[in-house]
């Protein structure tokens, strides 16, 4: 199999992901929950959060549903910092709960959210193997947690940088902070196509660096985070300081 071929198999299972039924391209609302008992916008029953989790109170005919069975009077649930789960249905959505900056909130999913149901594919760049670059990490002696913006105003998270990643591009040596991501890496970044044929930030993740730190970093596999395809995403931005001063044409584009 040639690389371009890998690349495509890749695309297609990339894509197939997004457009599953309750994944990234059918989120339709996000609350942040009240101390107080209090209506959410499109869903049914009575919602809050305390120090012991999320609640919700509904009756029957607000059809709620949990794992084990209609909700009638309160359900409760609670999610670690960072962590998500799929708490409840309401008929073919899901009410998802997650923590996000010590704070609960829910986000629905529905299989009918008008980007799932228009989703035609990501706009990428063309596979160019120039954007396959060999790279070195250097392990950070002790893991740093920073703050970092995020695609919400009213919301800062922490990242655990775990070292740093040197790449060449243009000729230039670029420096980026790099967070694990199963046994590799993931490198956030911005660059010089953000906002105009880019979103304002991609990722792209690599695999285990080699006793001696080398690695590839295959830009071309650079992907949107959710929040590119939603308002509702709450994706960490870069870490300060991780932008490739040159536009990297390859990987997704900003979808349509």
């Amino acid at each position: 199999m040639t690389a371009q071929q890998a690349w495509l198999q890749w695309r297609a299972a990339r894509e197939s992901a997004l457009a599953e039924e309750h994944g990234w391209l059918s989120l339709t609302g996000f609350a942040w929950l009240a101390h107080e008992p209090s209506d959410l916008p499109g869903l049914p029953g009575l919602w809050w959060a305390d120090e012991e989790g999320a609640h919700v109170r509904a009756e029957d005919e607000d059809r709620l549903v949990t794992d084990v069975g209609p909700v009638l009077g309160t359900a409760s649930a609670d999610v670690a910092e960072g962590g998500s789960l799929h708490w409840l249905r309401h008929d073919d959505r899901v009410v998802e709960l997650l923590r996000r900056g010590a704070r609960l909130a829910v986000r629905t999913r529905d299989p009918q959210a008008p980007a799932r149901v228009a989703f035609k594919g990501v706009p990428t760049w063309d596979h160019d193997a120039e954007w396959v670059r060999p790279a070195a990490f250097t392990p950070a002696q002790e893991p740093a947690t920073v703050e970092v913006a995020t695609a919400r105003r009213d919301l800062v998270q922490q990242a655990r940088v775990v070292g740093t990643v040197d790449v060449d591009i243009a000729g230039v040596r670029h420096r980026l902070s790099a967070v694990a991501a199963g046994d590799g890496l993931a490198l956030l970044f911005h660059d010089a196509t953000n906002e105009v044929t880019s979103a304002p930030w991609r990722t792209v993740v690599t695999e285990a660096p080699d006793p001696e730190g080398n690695l590839v970093v295959d830009f071309n596999r650079a992907v949107n985070l959710p929040f590119a395809f939603s308002d509702h995403g709450t994706c960490p931005a870069p870490v300060s300081g991780n932008r490739i001063a040159v536009a990297v044409t390859a990987g997704e584009k900003r979808p349509a």
